[in-house]
């Protein structure tokens, strides 16, 4: 999800870290990795592989957003934004589209509908297993998971989610995905993904730790 700018002294540190590194990797393949910058996962360098053979919780993957993939799942926001989604679109994708909260890939750089950039994430649960949507945040497989209060509203502005009291059992087929960072726009907004929509895996390489926690609540409000 597309957020306020931390400050431009936070810019410069990133790029004071990461930069120097980037002709590093850049000698490498370039299709190997991935510069993550907002802060769902820890800013930095990751090094993309292949599928998982066996997805597991615990996973970390890059996907395409489920677009027009998702389940039967009922949704939480606002009356007009929700009437207004094309029939078989995903209500919170279509807001977080068209409000341009999500950042575009070049044209024919990856297969993702509407040409949006891959989602890096977190496998929190797998088919068969079960999540719930609690007001503590989201509860899978009877664990919290850390920071995964759903926020309802960023900049005044409402946020389609998953509403409070949701309990899926994920069918095969399905994962639930997660990111601990601040205001991480996860599966408690747009529901679970199909496995299909995997890309591939993920590996932190040179990441920024405690950067997927720079965004707080004072900093939504700058």
């Amino acid at each position: 999800m597309r957020l306020p700018t931390i400050s431009t002294l936070a810019i410069g540190v990133v790029a004071a870290v990461t930069l120097p590194f980037a002709a590093l990797f850049a000698v490498g393949r370039v299709d190997q990795w991935s510069l993550n910058f907002t802060t769902c996962m820890p800013i930095g360098f990751y090094q993309r592989g292949p599928r998982p053979a066996h997805l597991k919780d615990g996973d970390m993957v890059y996907l395409c957003p489920p677009v027009r993939e998702s389940l039967p799942v009922s949704f939480a926001g606002p009356a007009s934004m929700l009437k207004s989604t094309p029939k078989g679109d995903n209500p919170a994708l279509y807001e977080a589209i068209t409000g341009r909260w999500l950042d575009f890939a070049p044209h024919g750089k990856w297969a993702c509908a509407d040409h949006l950039m891959p989602f890096a994430k977190v496998v929190a649960a797998t088919g068969g297993q079960t999540v719930e949507i609690t007001k503590a945040g989201v509860v899978a497989n009877g664990h919290l998971l850390p920071n995964s209060r759903i926020v309802k509203k960023v900049d005044g502005i409402p946020v389609i989610h998953l509403p409070t009291g949701t309990l899926i059992t994920l069918p095969k087929g399905y994962f639930w995905d997660y990111a601990p960072g601040t205001f991480a726009y996860t599966s408690a907004y747009y529901g679970p993904v199909p496995v299909r929509n995997i890309l591939g895996s993920l590996r932190p390489a040179l990441v920024i730790p405690g950067s997927q926690y720079w965004y707080t609540d004072k900093t939504q409000t700058q």
